[in-house]
């Protein structure tokens, strides 16, 4: 009745999925169709609507649909993703309102039926042996998901995309488990393309032959916990790679890796976290940056760069890494993270985490003379332009004073890795942290930063788990050069009592010479995690600060009192 649609290309999935829907959309607009009333706009958005809707639900009771049914019918054998888009339109198609309702699969009911041969199987048989003969369709493998042993066989010598992962959702049984999926992918290396595991993998050497690999991603959650809470030890796990790959991106979290047989001078994203054996060294890690002028993205994380602390010149070349959008230093040898921002030239930088730089570098921030000169060009009109509030903490337990922009790899990144919003995380080691606070205060005001700032006097981390200490590590004078302050939060006695003492007293500004209140933004004091702090201390401060909300005149000048803040205290601390 009508003429059979033409084959799809065999290059790629996408083109053979676009003529399967071609095909469906040809017999929908039939006399016949259950859907004759609704317009081709109307039917276009429906197909879109639910593939976006209930996508991820459905290839889960797919997979059950598929056990559940004769495997010989050629359907059945289909990868699951072409097999699920077969199921969306069948259920657009039904003329049941409540099969073809989209939050119908939100719920854990019965799977949905097959799709019926009298709509979408009449396709012709030409169009069928051009699906199941097409090798790249079979190219896409996952654990779980589909008959791995099928797949291989009908991907011919396609280029294989694999993935094996013990976080993703596995309602039904898979047909092999991990050893044995990994047992047979690993006898096709040679035809990876993509390989991404995120498994349990222990201490072990791995090795194979993988030419064609482009795109390596290996997340090892084995992990050892010492003495210390929280201390993490990664097992000593390490991959070598033969055939020399030309890698675009490479991603290793807790595995090592041999770094003598890698071509990576068209890598654009890697990642290195928690690596002891298999690091690589400094002068490896200098040439890769060297050649890898199209890199976007660079973590490194917990890793022992070998030898990182010989051989490093006083003014080392820089290296110009002009596409560099995302730079992540943190937790890496004591001075390596200040090597690497002395070194690296990257004026697009739009997210930044850079931890354990030097705090006497925050000094004449301006100066051209300042080995973070460059690093600074790029990070001040960050903080500027923040969206967010700057939050400024000290952590004890870490030593480390930080300024951050606030969610910087979560709000700043697409789930696709696209910078969509500039931000930045600075962490500088201290000793002194009174000293320190002050020099970061001074940092702020003498480059202009008048963006909303909270204060975490003592820290994030250090108020939910540490004890209190007694000493204090905030300097609350600084509070006077601070007017955009919105938040404070303390949790050491010594600290919240100075802060209360100065919100609650007049102060004069160096500059302008008028008499005022500090912070006069203030919306919220967090004390919550204050043990001692009593009522009294709490009604002073009040007092002192709003008293009758009526303005003060001191010295002939008129002072207004500030707006009223949010004070969040605990009755419970009182003694």
């Amino acid at each position: 009745m009508y003429a059979p649609p033409r084959p799809p290309s065999p290059d790629t999935v996408g083109q053979a999925i676009s003529s399967l829907l071609r095909s469906v959309r040809r017999i929908r607009d039939a006399p016949e169709s259950n859907l004759s009333e609704y317009t081709r706009e109307r039917e276009i958005a429906e197909l879109e609507l639910a593939a976006s809707a209930i996508r991820d639900e459905l290839l889960l009771r797919a997979a059950l649909l598929k056990r559940q049914h004769n495997s010989s019918q050629w359907i059945y054998q289909l990868p699951q993703e072409i097999f699920t888009e077969i199921l969306i339109l069948d259920i657009l198609n039904s003329g049941s309102e409540e099969r073809r309702r989209i939050g119908y699969f939100g719920w854990r009911g019965p799977p949905p039926l097959a799709p019926r041969r009298t709509q979408l199987c009449n396709v012709s048989h030409r169009f069928l042996q051009t699906i199941m003969g097409t090798p790249r369709i079979w190219s896409n493998i996952r654990w779980g998901r589909d008959d791995h042993t099928r797949c291989l066989q009908m991907s011919a010598q396609a280029p294989l995309s694999i993935r094996c992962s013990q976080y993703d959702r596995i309602e039904t049984r898979p047909s092999a488990n991990i050893d044995e999926f990994l047992k047979d992918v690993w006898d096709h290396s040679w035809r990876w393309e993509a390989l991404s595991l995120h498994l349990g993998l222990g201490p072990r050497q791995l090795e194979c032959t993988a030419p064609q690999i482009r795109d390596l991603s290996i997340e090892n959650i084995s992990h050892e916990l010492e003495g210390i809470p929280g201390e993490y030890r990664p097992p000593k796990c390490v991959f070598n790679i033969l055939g020399k790959p030309t890698l675009r991106k490479l991603s290793l979290d807790g595995i090592g890796l041999q770094w003598n047989d890698l071509d990576l001078s068209h890598v654009k994203s890697l990642s290195l976290i928690s690596i002891q054996e298999g690091a690589p060294s400094l002068e490896s890690l200098m040439e890769t940056l060297k050649i890898a002028s199209g890199l976007e993205q660079l973590t490194l994380d917990r890793v022992d760069i070998i030898n990182s602390s010989e051989g490093r010149e006083m003014n080392p070349q820089p290296i110009h890494l002009t596409s560099l959008l995302s730079l992540s230093l943190e937790a890496l040898p004591s001075g390596l993270a200040d090597y690497l921002i002395r070194v690296i030239r990257s004026p697009q930088l739009k997210s930044m985490l850079v931890h354990k730089l030097y705090l006497k570098h925050l000094e004449n921030s301006n100066s051209n003379q300042n080995p973070y000169h460059h690093f600074f060009l790029v990070l001040i009109p960050i903080l500027f332009s923040s969206a967010e509030c700057l939050t400024l903490s000290y952590e004890k337990s870490l030593n480390l004073l930080s300024l951050d922009t606030g969610h910087w790899a979560v709000h700043g990144q697409r789930p696709d890795g696209d910078i969509v919003e500039k931000t930045a995380n600075l962490g500088v080691e201290v000793e002194d942290p009174l000293s320190a606070v002050q020099i970061m205060v001074n940092f702020l005001t003498s480059n202009h930063i008048v963006t909303p700032l909270t204060i975490a006097a003592n820290g994030q981390w250090d108020a939910l788990h540490a004890t209190s200490p007694t000493t204090p590590s905030f300097p609350a004078e600084v509070l006077g050069k601070l007017p955009t302050v919105t938040s404070i939060s303390a949790a050491v006695l010594v600290d919240a009592l100075n802060i209360i003492s100065l919100l609650g007293s007049i102060q004069r500004d160096e500059e302008t010479g008028r008499s005022g209140w500090a912070c006069p933004k203030l919306k919220v004091l967090d004390f919550e995690r204050v043990e001692g702090l009593t009522p009294a201390h709490c009604q002073a401060f009040l007092d002192a600060r709003y008293g009758d909300g009526n303005p003060l005149l001191v010295e002939g000048e008129v002072v207004h009192r500030p707006p009223m803040v949010e004070f969040k205290h605990s009755p419970y601390w009182e003694v």
